[in-house]
């Protein structure tokens, strides 16, 4: 037994004694043959202070190194020109390195380099396997000025004072994924410059770590060549973007293959710009798709932002003069870009003021202000101002078209609950539209617009997707028609004042077993004067789009229709109309129902239809047959109407009136 111990001892110290022998003679092998080796078989000429080498840990350790390529103009391989204070390699595979010429070590430490790098030529089939291939699991570099351009001499990457440490760090060239992952790191520097693709450099003054959380200051993404040269050279890519942000900062950052994660991020005064090129973006025949990275953000901030969305020609057509932003769970993935919303998120909420929208041709959109939920829309001091004014308008215009002047003091969406998936789907419970002054002006002077106008009914069935609006309410309004006519004789003119409209369950039909019928209630005052009440029905389901419409006018002083009837019936009036009811019926091709009129002390005017002048003539038998009270006027009157479909709803509605006011108003034959 002593016998068996003994040898052991000695066998154990023996292959100790012969681990420490090999460990002293490969550490003066290398002191003193090194050099030569670096000489010999390396493109980089090395000069150091000091060497020490561990043989059992793999560990090597060197000072005051200077390096630099021998055949700079060599592009096939990395070229180095710089110097460091101290190298510290830990576990290399010094056979591996040797034979193989492969750096496989488990960490790289790095003190006070200064390092000019120059990246090889891009590999390609022949050249691949002359490429000298890595693996460093963590890196830790301190107080680092380091500069790395390509082979063509472009800038990669840049830093002054430069301060990492990266944990578990993998390198990927799968054109699919990320280029690295990595489990941690921590990183201080100035001046920081890099480049993360052919278009986009990312730049900041000042960043750093601690504890996880990611600060850049004055953090800037932006293209590195100017608008035209990108719209030329990439043809493929729909949008040129930059963001440049005084304050960003991330918390949690994770780095996987294709992904990546994080808990926070926030930025401060930021400013996003996007311009759109002019021509359209096609997709290549048979280009494939490349898969994207999946982003997933616990929370984002954006505090005092601007966004503008430029043209191809830098035009601003879009822009906020100020928002903050916060949204909760955004996800861009695999499965969201199949949806035709490629992002989702739990929840978020953007307040802004001083938008602008250059909607075409024609207008020009503006809020004050804004407050975006998933369930509340709230917009105040809305405004679709024309570009033109009337008569250019009436000029550049093809055929006959509405011009809008449309403001509104707030616009309240509530109960919002949307999905866009495999499409859009939107229900809401209110929407109500406070203060809205509208002028709607149509000039006959252009030809007609030979295009089908839809009913409503109609025209919401063509929304080709689910919408559901509970109520829609109009409050405390002001809505103004005018039409001009070619014979000179003055536009013909509509008000309506203190209006007030319900709507209950607007549907595009599109919803199954959702409830179509759109009953409409209006409450205003006819020509800023008279008390009116409108009832109107309709059914998006049924497809000969019958409707329904009544109402009454009271106390109408009869000279505040002439802006009304005189364009179209030639006459004028005074006295008072004490009432005006009617009740209708209709469909896409007519128009039938009751008109009653009564009225105190009413008189006519007869005008000439082309000079506008009186015919006393006929006047004055007009009102011999007209006396001073309704009793020679029918109980009521038989309206029919066909519907021209090159005209609107209201064109149908105003008809049917006109033809009663014909029948009631002007019992002779003029």
């Amino acid at each position: 037994m002593k016998k068996t111990l003994k040898i052991t001892a000695i066998a154990l110290g023996s292959l100790l004694l012969l681990i420490l022998v090999l460990n002293v003679g490969f550490s003066l092998w290398l002191k003193y043959q090194l050099p030569d080796y670096i000489k010999n078989k390396t493109p980089y000429e090395i000069t150091y202070k000091s060497l020490d080498v561990e043989i059992l840990s793999g560990s090597i350790s060197a000072t005051d190194i200077l390096i630099k390529s021998k055949d700079s103009a060599n592009k096939k391989i990395i070229a180095l020109d710089g110097r460091l204070d101290a190298l510290k390699i830990s576990r290399l595979a010094i056979v591996d390195l040797i034979k193989n010429k492969r750096i496989n070590t488990n960490s790289v430490r790095l003190t006070n380099p200064n390092l000019k790098i120059r990246l090889a030529e891009p590999k390609t089939k022949d050249s691949a396997k002359e490429r000298m291939p890595f693996v460093i699991r963590n890196i830790d570099i301190t107080k680092g000025n380091i500069e790395v351009i390509r082979a063509e001499r472009t800038k990669v990457f840049s830093s002054k004072n430069l301060n990492l440490g990266v944990n578990n760090l993998q390198l990927s060239d799968n054109p699919d994924e990320l280029p690295f992952t990595l489990d941690s790191y921590n990183i201080s520097a100035k001046d920081f410059f890099l480049r993360i693709s052919d278009v986009y450099i990312v730049t900041s003054e000042d960043l750093s770590t601690a504890d996880g959380h990611l600060e850049i200051s004055d953090f800037e993404l932006k293209s590195v060549l100017d608008f035209k040269d990108w719209e030329k050279r990439f043809t493929q890519q729909k949008s040129l973007f930059s963001i440049k942000s005084k304050k960003a900062s991330f918390d949690d950052v994770l780095v996987e293959r294709t992904r990546i994660n994080l808990t926070n991020a926030y930025f401060l005064n930021p400013q996003f710009v996007i311009q759109n090129r002019l021509q359209k973006v096609i997709k290549k025949p048979n280009q494939k798709s490349k898969k994207g990275i999946d982003f997933n953000f616990t929370n984002v901030d954006i505090r005092n932002g601007q966004f503008s969305l430029l043209d191809g020609y830098g035009k601003r057509f879009l822009s906020l003069a100020k928002f903050d932003a916060n949204v909760k769970e955004f996800v861009i993935d695999q499965e969201t870009s199949k949806n035709k919303l490629p992002l989702k998120f739990a929840d978020y909420k953007i307040t802004g003021n001083t938008f602008f929208y250059d909607a075409g041709k024609y207008y020009n959109l503006t809020l004050a202000s804004f407050s975006l939920t998933p369930q509340v829309v709230d917009l105040v001091n809305f405004k679709m101002i024309p570009k033109m004014s009337r008569a250019q308008f009436v000029k550049t215009i093809p055929m006959e078209n509405d011009q809008f002047n449309i403001k509104a003091g707030r616009i309240l969406l509530s109960g919002l609950h949307w999905t866009y998936e495999k499409e859009l789907d939107v229900h809401l419970k209110s929407a109500r539209l406070n203060q809205v002054d509208a002028n709607i002006f149509r000039s006959k002077i252009p030809k007609d617009n030979p295009k089908e106008k839809l009913l409503y009914s109609k025209l919401l069935r063509t929304i080709k997707f689910p919408l559901i609006v509970d109520n829609l309410n109009l409050t405390n309004s002001k809505l103004v028609y005018e039409e001009d006519k070619p014979d000179s004789n003055g536009p013909g003119k509509v008000i309506f004042t203190r209006f007030n409209m319900n709507v209950k369950n607007l549907n595009s039909n599109k919803k199954k077993g959702a409830e179509t019928k759109v009953p409409i209630h209006i409450t205003c005052h006819f020509m800023d004067s008279s008390p009116m009440l409108v009832d109107w029905k309709f059914d998006t389901a049924d497809l000969q789009d019958n409707f329904t419409i009544g109402g009454y006018i009271k106390d109408l002083p009869a000279p505040d229709i002439s802006p009304f009837i005189k364009p179209y019936l030639h006459i004028t009036a005074t006295g008072k109309i004490t009432s005006l009811s009617y009740d209708f019926k209709g469909n896409n091709d007519m128009m039938n129902g009751k008109f009653k009129i009564t009225h105190e002390d009413l008189k006519v005017t007869v005008l000439d239809k082309d000079t506008q002048k009186k015919k006393k003539f006929v006047t004055g038998v007009a009102n011999l047959l007209v006396k001073k009270d309704s009793q020679k006027f029918p109980e009521s009157v038989d309206v029919n109407v066909v519907r021209n479909k090159q005209r609107s709803f209201f064109n149908l509605y105003w008809k049917g009136i006109e033809d009663g006011l014909k029948k009631t108003l002007v019992i002779i034959k003029i």
